[in-house]
């Protein structure tokens, strides 16, 4: 331990003698040279600009054509930096304009008038659960208004309006442990309901246990179903699970054709309810 502690201690003398040997040495082009290239080594920034000339007198050409090459060699890498992140810039917005293109080419085929919305924000701790768009009442959203997504090529059901304000709204996802749709299942049309879990799974009741259900069955929004148009895509069954034995019925995981954690823009169905229908909302807000 002593003999590192010495060994530190030379080298602090060692250094300051030299530091200071360089300072009152007679400003020759060589002890000139080191000074700068020791404070280039430490401090590079200290020889651009105004000060360089000041800097790089009494210093030997061959030299200063090393310190411009290394400036010239920093500069050229920075604007390297600057054009890789325009590159990434640009991929984005081409990315994103193929994404908004595709999803006008749907919207346009679509039997239901709407607008556009932008997910502006989600929280972490109610993913699953709701976000906010940035359409309010000033752009004519309404609550229970239908939440599209558009998802492979295809529009399928995010959710719903659930609150709304002069500039923005806040949407209840069919994945929110509270939200729930009827659905018609493909191809026989046989009704039953799908609530959401929190999670990114659907969970589907009240399939009559006779029901020929199975893997990979499409369901889509029944007409018995007030909330939502009817033949709106909602997802697929991924697992059936055998009847309880206290149970009339059986039940089915559903994967959603909406991925909550990709969904950047959605579609705002505009929806007629009966006045009666409202009033509870109404009444609540």
């Amino acid at each position: 331990m002593s003999r590192e502690k010495d060994a530190a201690n030379y080298a602090l003398v060692f250094f300051a003698v030299l530091s200071v040997l360089l300072l009152l040495f007679p400003a020759s082009k060589l002890a000139h040279t080191a000074r700068i290239t020791v404070s280039y080594s430490l401090y590079p920034s200290l020889h651009y600009g105004a000060k360089y000339d000041y800097f790089v007198r009494n210093v030997p050409a061959n030299f200063v054509d090393l310190l411009e090459t290394d400036q010239d060699n920093r500069a050229l890498k920075e604007k390297v930096r600057n054009l890789e992140l325009r590159l990434q810039e640009a991929a984005a917005l081409v990315a994103e304009n193929e994404r908004l293109a595709g999803a006008m080419r749907v919207s346009r085929a679509l039997p239901w008038a709407g607008s556009w919305a932008r997910v502006v924000n989600k929280t972490p701790s109610d993913w699953y659960g709701s976000f906010f768009i940035d359409k309010g009442s000033a752009d004519g959203i309404s609550v229970n208004d239908t939440v599209l997504g558009m998802e492979g090529g295809r529009a399928a059901l995010a959710g719903r309006v659930f609150e709304v304000y002069p500039k923005f709204s806040k949407v209840l996802l069919l994945t929110n442990g509270a939200a729930s749709a009827v659905c018609s299942i493909a191809p026989g049309g046989m009704e039953a309901l799908v609530e959401g879990k929190g999670t990114w799974l659907l969970r589907m009741s009240y399939v009559p246990e006779e029901s020929a259900l199975a893997e990979g069955a499409e369901l889509v929004t029944a007409q018995g179903g007030l909330l939502f148009p009817a033949g709106v895509p909602v997802g697929k069954v991924t697992k059936v699970y055998p009847r309880e034995s206290f149970m009339n019925f059986i039940t089915a995981d559903v994967s959603p054709h909406v991925d909550v954690n990709t969904l950047k823009e959605v579609y705002i169905v505009k929806r007629r309810l009966p006045r009666e229908f409202l009033a509870p909302w109404e009444a609540a807000q």
